[in-house]
């Protein structure tokens, strides 16, 4: 077992391109990353305390006491003190990337019973555990270091920014169990986590590429060069290069994580893409990676330009 943290390092054989590469949002102050990712986690946290955790979520088969237990801290799933561990380097990262599904159905079970006062205890331990994390990373510098994750190795402060996605992604599928809607400082984490982590991988698997994640009234791009990638915010009104733009930003998370199909938004001009070639240089991140945040439009683009998309092109002309 490694001793030493690993800084994180693209894929292929390190070079002038890699040495000091920027490594996205892990590379802006740390205490504008601690401040995003804490305002998230207020957001959800006063979120789900308007929920109703018996009533039916957006997730078939999910209670409003699932949604929070998955993203809640508890003994059984100290996924914080894992990562801090990886970072530090007195951990392994698995050989292979957690089967989530099961990981969360043995979780929801296991506290199917909770109340809502040990849902709300268990996200405030969870921010205890986030902000102890931000500490870490001040006080020892491992928030470079290599962390395992389910699109593979990121650095340590990639996965702590990526937090905001879920939280986002989730926060909408409480709505229907009371809580309002997300306010827009969560939804802005939440595409920013989704761009910055598509940069990652993008970088990671030695592409040159560029997106832009755009709603109405702005959002995230991404630009990887194979040796790094940036991340950096975008203005309302329509981007010049690749991008997938929304009639809202939430939109734009939700057919990132399937909670929406991508060709009815496209057909209503509800999801539109910009200079789709340039959204095609993500296409081989694809097949290496399955699961990958933003994939069901990568899918859509690919198909349109291999001819399962051409009604979808006429009306976006």
């Amino acid at each position: 077992m490694s001793t030493t943290a690993r800084p994180y390092e693209p894929a292929g054989p390190p070079g002038p391109a890699s040495e000091g590469a920027a490594l996205g949002a892990a590379s802006a102050p740390l205490a504008e990353q601690r401040t995003r990712a804490l305002l998230a986690w207020d957001a959800f946290r006063d979120l789900a305390a308007a929920a109703d955790p018996d009533a039916p979520s957006r997730l078939p088969g999910w209670t409003g006491r699932a949604v929070v237990a998955h993203l809640a801290s508890w003994p059984d799933e100290p996924l914080l003190a894992r990562l801090l561990a990886e970072a530090r380097g007195t951990r392994s990262a698995d050989a292979e990337p957690l089967d989530q599904d099961t990981a969360n159905a043995a979780l929801v079970e296991a506290h199917r019973d909770a109340t809502a006062a040990e849902l709300l205890a268990a996200l405030d331990d969870g921010r205890t555990r986030l902000v102890a994390a931000f500490d870490a990373v001040e006080r020892e510098g491992i928030g470079l270091a290599r962390t395992g994750s389910q699109v593979g190795p990121v650095p340590l402060l990639t996965q702590l920014g990526a937090i905001a996605y879920e939280l986002a992604v989730h926060a909408a599928d409480l709505v229907p169990c009371g809580a309002p809607e997300a306010d827009a400082e969560l939804v802005d984490a939440g595409l920013l986590a989704l761009a910055d982590i598509t940069g990652a991988l993008a970088a990671r698997y030695g592409l040159t590429a560029e997106s832009a994640l755009v709603g109405p009234g702005g959002g995230w791009a991404f630009a990887a060069d194979g040796g790094g990638w940036s991340v950096r915010a975008v203005p309302a009104g329509k981007s010049t290069g690749p991008a997938v733009r929304a009639s809202s930003a939430a939109l734009l998370l939700d057919a990132s994580a399937g909670r929406r199909s991508v060709p009815p938004l496209l057909v209503k001009r509800d999801l539109r893409l910009d200079n789709v070639p340039g959204l095609l240089a993500l296409a081989p991140l694809l097949d290496r990676v399955p699961g990958l945040p933003g994939g069901p439009a990568l899918n859509v683009a690919a198909g349109w330009l291999g001819g399962l998309g051409r009604a979808i092109g006429r009306f976006q002309r």
